[in-house]
């Protein structure tokens, strides 16, 4: 699966400023959290250190990366999430010229607190390092009945992003044999797909590789 996100930062996106605290408000009307694509919550962040030795930009190691508590999790995600767990691994790029700092960070929500496309959402998972990315929202239902309104959903807003110009049409999905995909870019695009460790459970996924 060669899909991309439409945004490659130095340092992958969902790791912030080194020691940055976001107090997560809860304003609103009580109900579900509606999530679009392309808002996935930052999970992990930097802590301080010596940047001496090396560069700003660099991918910080594990020993710098860690978990958010909740009460730091982005404004509306603090009350729905029930625990953040992180993996994080150090290893060389698969041609040995680079150090990877590879991270792995998983949200799991609360029952039917977290919703896309009218659809609840059990979980997020974000999948990161220099050279790649991969960000999911894992839907509480089977890819046959999430796939209809999933795709609905994505084509809408991409026809609506057409309109003022931040993305170019078509705006219609295409079925690849193992799931939905949709271009938002040369490069880019965004995936419907079956969890393959869950017949129960449909991924909306967006990722990018180097």
């Amino acid at each position: 699966m060669d899909c991309r996100h439409p945004l490659v930062p130095a340092v992958a996106g969902m790791l912030l400023v080194a020691g940055a605290r976001v107090h997560a408000g809860e304003a609103g009307t009580p109900g579900p959290l509606q999530v679009t694509g392309g808002d996935f919550p930052a999970l992990v962040m930097v802590v301080p250190g010596d940047h001496a030795g090396g560069s700003r930009d660099a991918m910080p190691g594990c020993d710098r990366i860690r978990a958010r508590r909740l009460d730091e999790l982005p404004p509306g995600w603090s009350s729905r999430v029930a625990q953040v767990e992180l993996d994080c691994e150090e290893a060389l790029a698969d041609d040995a010229q680079q150090a990877l700092t590879a991270v792995t960070a998983r949200a799991r929500s609360h029952a039917d607190q977290v919703h896309l496309a009218g659809l609840p959402v059990l979980e997020v998972r974000l999948m990161d390092s220099s050279r790649w990315g991969d960000h999911q929202y894992v839907v509480d239902a089977p890819y046959e009945q999430a796939a209809p309104p999933l795709r609905r959903f994505l084509e809408t807003a991409c026809q609506a992003r057409a309109l003022v110009g931040e993305m170019q049409a078509p705006c219609t999905m295409v079925d690849t044999g193992d799931g939905l995909y949709l271009a938002t870019g040369d490069t880019t695009g965004q995936w419907i797909h079956a969890d393959p460790d869950h017949a129960g459970q449909t991924l909306y996924v967006e990722a990018w590789a180097d």
